[in-house]
């Protein structure tokens, strides 16, 4: 069952004005443009020791059995640079929240999506955003030079399912 947007994007920004995580993951998606629900606020974190004494810090509580923090009944996961195989060059402020950047996250997103097949979801939000922002192919001039020919061939796929759409076919 989904969470409640609403309450994990003001625990979110609370976050995000007290410590020096930055949002990603489901929030993000939502805050740069696609309308999606998610459980859980999943935090970028360069250094994880002081994130974690950040968010013990402002009142969250560490869940070891689910080993992750819980505030305001929103779980929240941290995620390191190794973990994500990117290190994000850009924050952006989105309604008082500071999230990674566009790029910084379809970049996440695509190298999560394509390396872990249990991880679809994320090449999906992917391919949502490229549909709700929208993005064309020159989008991939901004990523790196290792997912410009992969994200070509989403926005491909997503123009070719657009146009099914339009034209009555299954596709």
């Amino acid at each position: 069952m989904p969470g409640d947007n609403q309450k994990i994007l003001t625990v979110a920004r609370r976050v995000t004005e007290t410590t020096e995580a930055v949002v990603l993951g489901g929030i993000a998606v939502l805050l740069h443009g696609y309308s999606r629900t998610t459980v859980d606020l999943d935090l970028y974190a360069v250094d994880r020791q002081r994130i974690d004494t950040q968010l013990l810090s402002v009142g969250a509580e560490w869940d070891a059995t689910e080993k992750e923090y819980v505030l305001d009944g929103v779980r929240i996961h941290t995620v390191t640079p190794d973990e994500t195989r990117h290190v994000v060059q850009k924050v952006s402020t989105i309604a008082g929240i500071r999230v990674v950047s566009l790029k910084d996250l379809i970049a996440i997103k695509l190298i999560t999506g394509l390396r872990l097949p249990a991880r679809a979801k994320d090449l999906g939000d992917v391919q949502e955003l490229i549909r709700a922002i929208p993005l064309d192919k020159t989008f991939a001039m901004k990523l790196p030079t290792d997912l410009k020919a992969d994200f070509k061939t989403i926005v491909d796929a997503v123009r070719a399912s657009e146009q099914a759409q339009r034209d009555g076919r299954r596709f």
